[in-house]
């Protein structure tokens, strides 16, 4: 279950997990452009970059992870994940990434990961090896990323490190709704190629002469296919494109806006 602490969202089994994690609004920031106020994390929105990493640093307070053990990068659509440790702090908000990814794992305590949305679907999992020990992943899923299969990428790779499936938590956030993302004929047959008629017609509607896709659910049916029960699967349900004023929506302001991040790391006593 998704709930409201304050000015962000969290997932009770994500919690369970016992990892920091937070899913961030336009709350609880500094930022006091009109576009961006007041909670943006997106270099090059508008925001100085001072700005946006008090926005950062705030939002790993909100979530309870280390902010000086931040990873993020910029976000090409892609479905890698990489791995990251304590050597790759600061990458993305202190310097650049040498290594940009859209999905990060890690199972170093300290180690917190970041990625970016403003109606593409945020993606935190968290699970355990055999020892207890945590693993937590991030992923950034477009519809390229998503129909790319980034989720299972995601599980896959958190199996690598030792996760066992039985113990995987996903967390799927706030995104563009099917209600407003309005898709055309070739994003349909786009989707067709990489995953099947059959998947396109079970995520893509027609209403009304327009076709209406719904990204949480083809992550939902991905997460599902690699064995993750429904009761191991948050489902935020937010639409980020209903809501302008509580969320940045890329299409609801055509592209001026502030960024969105998703959080998530193994808690430490060094933040």
């Amino acid at each position: 279950m998704f709930y409201f602490d304050d000015t962000v969202w969290k997932s009770t089994l994500l919690e369970r997990r016992g990892v920091g994690h937070a899913f961030s609004t336009r709350r609880g920031g500094v930022s006091t452009l009109p576009h961006t106020a007041s909670m943006n994390v997106g270099f090059g929105r508008g925001d100085d970059d001072d700005t946006v990493r008090k926005n950062i640093e705030m939002l790993c307070g909100s979530a309870d992870v280390s902010y000086r053990g931040i990873v993020g990068s910029a976000q090409y659509h892609t479905t890698h994940v990489r791995y990251v440790t304590k050597a790759n702090a600061g990458e993305g908000i202190f310097a650049d990434n040498p290594s940009p990814s859209d999905a990060f794992i890690t199972d170093v305590p300290g180690v917190s990961l970041i990625v970016r949305t403003a109606d593409c679907v945020p993606i935190l999992l968290a699970g355990e090896k055999d020892d207890g020990s945590p693993v937590v992943g991030a992923a950034h899923a477009g519809w390229r990323g998503t129909v790319g299969l980034i989720a299972k990428n995601l599980i896959d790779s958190a199996l690598s490190l030792g996760a066992s499936l039985s113990s995987i938590r996903v967390a799927v956030g706030p995104c563009i709704g099917r209600c407003h993302f309005e898709v055309k004929d070739d994003f349909i047959d786009a989707v067709t190629s990489r995953r099947g008629a059959d998947f396109a017609g079970r995520h893509i509607v027609t209403r009304d002469g327009a076709h209406f896709a719904d990204l949480a659910s083809m992550n939902r049916e991905i997460i599902l296919g690699c064995g993750i029960p429904e009761g191991s699967l948050d489902l935020s349900g937010e639409c980020t494109m209903c809501d302008p004023a509580l969320y940045h929506s890329h299409r609801a302001t055509h592209g001026v806006r502030g960024t969105m991040g998703s959080v998530i790391g193994i808690k430490s006593d060094v933040r």
